[in-house]
């Protein structure tokens, strides 16, 4: 009756938790996007009840091994099943031991619950083993899918999802999940077999002890139920929570040098402990309730022990039943006390584990906005490079940031975008490989519509130079690399990389270093300054020799004189290839074949340099204000 009441209350949970709600969960999530932000739980919270909608259950993963957990379910009720034949064994030990010929009976009974223990042992250790290993191959693929899920996303989606949250989804959800899917199946399954059938064998002794030992267990299931919701509402509180405080703790070690620079480690400190706190007081409130629960069973499953030893004390007295059975029912009561105090336990631990679940889900539904192309492919050399731009509009976070732009880059040409902050330039450029998401007909490369190509074949084709520069804890060599990543193995690869080098002016940097290449850059590349990371990204934006070259203001951190080194080594890199490049120095713009001027999302001159001064208008008020005081000022940057 308690286990049966445990997994009703689960059933019904999940039931709710799976109830289709009439939209798919991709939709569902891009309808209810919230503002960005990593304070923003409700709104993130929102999305995670709707997404996780969900065909999928907390059971997927586990169904992989089925086999597994079957053998180990068996071996599970055989162990149950063996501990169950041990009271029937001592009974009989003690009828044996009031008889005529003790010492003959005595000695076959005893070995036979050595043996019987022995037996129960092994098959404990298998259920064991075989349920763990099945939980622990369940976990590897959620969090191997849930990785390769996330790496198909979109920048966008972690404004929604900030890093330091999910990686607590990716770490401590996964672990509460697995601990449901490993002790959690044991437990139902030991607690249901044993409880189910050492209450008919008690029934089978005296049925009359059997409903007295049983009357507290209706209460106890009352209330299971009454603390499964405030334990699921609380988990889920605390885990949401877990995920605010990661995101925190990631930020402010991710800042650390700004933090240094102002002396707000106070500050900073004070606010974690603040956090740190109402973590705690969410903590304790699970633990209470915890508390709460498992002392209320245990309290009334000894109210069971009480009433069977005056009841059955009275029936051994007035010779209802003899004393060999009386001890049997009291060992079979005894087996049902830890089922009992698993019911409350198995209650936190499948509340904890479905809101974890649930959070969990949330991410695997999340649709990628960009979706891959089905047309075939494109292969590197037969790139041309010609991009064809046709009345593109753009919103992000629900704000238009390009306007009707039109724009067409033929193959082979240099074009350099102008504007003032904030007028779409570095939107303009994500789109081209797709890294902001544009609706079909919009956007052609060589002709063809880029949402019809496989980004693979998209992005093989464009080398991205961001300006913010992102480096991996990795050797210098190692990062250049990841610009070769989707050209495969090659035995060149090591000189395309010093070639790369050269052509981002690396030279006289790497020739200081004390390992060259190989040297270790630490993490976001600590070790290097501003400009010569900005160096190592755009070594690794031309390595693989793409057609399309994007340079995003990527030489922003050095001087005036290393920038005119490297674009006059660049010329050669960008001969023949289509080049969009961003930039506030006069040096590299007048280096463009055509310059295009943005204002508020919208192209309203293109021309050359001096056409475009003759002219006024925007870029004769930039060039006055931003580019004369860049190209000063950049003389004294390192």
């Amino acid at each position: 009756m308690c286990v049966s009441g445990a997994l009703g209350c689960y059933r019904a949970r999940v039931a709710r938790f799976n109830a289709p709600r009439g939209f798919s969960s991709g939709l569902l999530a891009r309808r209810a996007r919230p503002p960005a932000g990593p304070g923003n739980r409700t709104a993130i919270r929102a999305i995670d009840d709707i997404v996780a909608a969900s065909s999928r259950t907390p059971w997927t993963y586990l169904r992989r091994y089925r086999r597994a957990v079957a053998l180990g379910c068996a071996a599970l009720v055989a162990t149950s099943a063996l501990a169950l034949v041990v009271p029937y064994l001592l009974g009989r030990t003690i009828e044996a031991l009031r008889g005529p010929a003790p010492s003959d009976a005595v000695p076959p009974l005893a070995v036979a619950m050595i043996a019987f223990a022995a037996a129960q042992a092994t098959f404990r250790i298998a259920s064991r083993i075989l349920l763990f290993n099945a939980a622990r191959k369940a976990e590897y693929d959620l969090r191997s899918d849930l990785f390769a899920h996330l790496l198909r996303q979109p920048p966008s989606f972690f404004r929604r999802y900030p890093v330091g949250d999910v990686m607590s989804r990716l770490t401590q959800d996964v672990q509460t999940v697995r601990a449901m899917w490993g002790p959690g199946v044991l437990n139902v399954v030991n607690t249901t077999f044993l409880f189910g059938t050492g209450v008919a064998l008690m029934f089978g002794i005296d049925a009359r002890l059997a409903l007295w030992a049983l009357l507290p267990y209706p209460l106890m299931v009352l209330v299971g139920r009454g603390f499964a919701g405030r334990l699921y509402r609380s988990s889920r509180d605390v885990q949401d929570y877990l995920g605010r405080v990661s995101a925190a703790v990631q930020e402010d070690l991710g800042g650390i040098g700004v933090i240094k620079a102002y002396t707000a480690e106070p500050e900073r400190e004070r606010r974690f402990a603040r956090m740190a706190d109402d973590l705690l007081r969410k903590n304790m409130r699970v633990t209470l309730l915890r508390g709460q629960l498992m002392p209320l069973l245990g309290g009334l499953g000894s109210v069971s022990v009480v009433v069977v030893l005056y009841v059955g004390g009275h029936a051994y007295v007035d010779g209802r039943i003899d004393l060999g059975q009386l001890v049997q029912f009291n060992a079979y009561l005894a087996l049902l006390v830890w089922p009992t105090l698993a019911f409350g336990w198995m209650l936190s631990l499948f509340q904890r584990g479905i809101a974890a679940w649930k959070r969990l889900a949330a991410l695997l539904d999340a649709e990628p906005t960009i979706v891959d192309g089905s047309g075939p492919d494109l292969p590197p050399e037969h790139v041309r490079g010609d991009i064809d731009i046709r009345h593109l509009s753009v919103e992000v976070d629900g704000r238009r940031v390009l306007d009707d732009v039109s724009l067409a880059l033929p193959a082979g040409s240099v074009t350099a975008l102008v504007g003032r902050t904030g007028a779409g330039k570095s939107v303009l450029v994500e789109t081209l490989p797709r890294l902001i998401e544009t609706p079909p007909g919009h956007i052609f490369l060589d002709g063809r519509d880029i949402t019809t190509l496989p980004l693979a074949s998209l992005r093989r084709a464009i080398g991205y130079a961001p300006q913010e520069a992102y480096l991996f804890s990795t050797t210098i060599a190692d990062n250049i690399r990841h610009g070769l990543a989707h050209a495969g193995a090659d035995p060149n690869d090591d000189v395309r990389i010093r070639r790369a080098a050269h052509a981002a002016g690396l030279d006289r940097d790497l020739a200081a270093l004390p390992n060259g290449l190989d040297t270790l850059v630490g993490e976001r590349g600590i070790t290097l300054s501003g400009g010569q990371r900005q160096r190592v990204a755009l070594a690794r934006a031309i390595a693989a020799e793409p057609r399309v070259l994007i340079l995003d203001d990527s030489l922003s951190s050095v001087d005036a004189q290393t920038e005119r080194e490297i674009l006059a080594q660049l010329d050669e890199v960008m001969r023949g290839r289509t080049t969009v490049l961003i930039s506030h120095r006069i040096a590299a713009i007048r280096r463009a074949d055509r310059i295009v001027v943005l204002d508020e999302g919208r192209v309203v001159a293109t021309g050359t340099h001096d056409e475009l001064l003759a002219a006024g208008g925007v870029y004769a008020d930039l060039y006055r204000t931003e580019f004369e005081d860049a190209d000063a000022g950049a003389e004294g940057v390192a």
